[in-house]
């Protein structure tokens, strides 16, 4: 679901002063809709998006094996070390799209 083009009118009807701003508040606008659609599109809409704490962090998968997402943006890899594992090898994660 797509969001409304913004109408300059509306703005200017609620408060005339703000006419040289529009250009800004216009910007910002698409910049809100961009992420809107994006986190409609990508997650289902912000309700899912919101239950990000049900798929990050440790998870048992109904096989019994376990899952660990982190959100980390800039982050190039991530590595999980610790006594669990059974390998001399620690698990590293390549950065994903998301």
């Amino acid at each position: 679901m797509s969001t409304d083009a913004l109408n300059p009118k509306s703005i200017l009807e609620l408060d005339s002063w703000l006419e040289p701003f529009l250009g800004a508040i216009d910007k910002r606008y698409q910049l809100f809709k961009h992420w809107k659609d994006t986190i409609t599109n990508t997650e289902g809409g912000y309700d899912q998006f919101t239950k990000g704490y049900l798929k990050f962090g440790l998870n048992v998968q109904p096989d019994n094996s376990v899952v660990y997402r982190e959100w980390a943006p800039n982050a190039i890899s991530a590595a999980l070390t610790g006594d669990f594992s059974l390998s001399p090898l620690r698990s590293v994660s390549a950065r994903s799209r998301y």
